[in-house]
C-alpha cells in the first residue's frame, strides 16, 4: 500500500528554511544599530565657552605632561659628534637640565620625485634612526621614533625633530 503525503496546507507551512534568513537579518539589524551609535562620535573635543573672567589664561606646566621642549635640525649625513653638540647647544639655549632625555624623535627623509622614488627617503630615514639608536644610546635609548617622508626636504637628507623631557627623578 502506498502512502500519500499530506498536502502542505494540512501540515502547516515549513519555516525552517526561513530561520537562516531571520538569523542573518538579526545580525544586520545589530550592525546598523552599532554603526549608528559610533557614527555620531565627534572627532574633536571642544571646550565649553569661557564664563566669568575671560582675561585669565590657565597656566599649564609642560612638565606635568612629560614634555618640555623640542629641537628641529636638518642633516645630510649622520655625525654623532655634531648631533651631540647640537643637542647640548639646544639644551643650553633652552635652559634645560643637561640630563633631560629625548622621549620622541621624528625623522623625515627627503627625496626628489623627479629623480628618485619615495622609498629612497624612507630608507634614508630608517638608516638614520638606526645610527642614532646604535651610536648615541645614552641620548636615544628610551626615545620613541617616527619615520616620515617629504619631497620638500632635500634629497638624501633628513629633518629631525626631537622632544625632550626632564629625567625622571630629577
Amino acid at each position: 500500500m502506498r502512502r500519500t503525503s499530506a498536502p502542505a496546507s494540512a501540515l502547516g507551512e515549513d519555516v525552517t528554511e526561513k530561520a537562516g534568513w531571520m538569523y542573518a537579518d538579526l545580525f544586520l539589524a545589530l550592525m546598523v544599530i552599532f554603526l549608528a551609535t559610533i557614527s555620531f562620535v565627534p572627532n574633536e573635543r571642544v571646550a565649553p565657552p569661557a564664563s566669568g573672567n575671560t582675561e585669565a589664561t590657565p597656566q599649564v606646566s609642560l612638565n606635568s605632561i612629560n614634555m618640555t621642549s623640542g629641537m628641529a635640525n636638518l642633516y645630510t649625513k649622520f655625525d654623532p659628534i655634531k648631533m651631540k653638540s647640537d643637542i647640548d647647544a639646544f639644551k643650553a639655549g633652552a635652559a634645560m637640565p643637561k640630563d633631560s632625555e629625548a622621549i620622541y624623535v621624528q625623522i623625515i627623509g627627503g627625496y626628489d620625485p623627479a629623480i628618485e622614488k619615495i622609498n629612497a627617503a624612507t630608507v634614508t630615514a630608517i638608516n638614520f634612526s638606526v645610527d642614532m639608536k646604535a651610536q648615541l644610546p645614552d641620548v636615544f635609548g628610551q626615545a620613541a621614533f617616527k619615520i616620515d617622508v617629504s619631497e620638500t626636504i632635500p634629497s638624501k637628507s633628513v629633518a629631525i625633530r626631537i622632544t625632550f623631557a626632564p629625567k625622571v627623578g630629577s
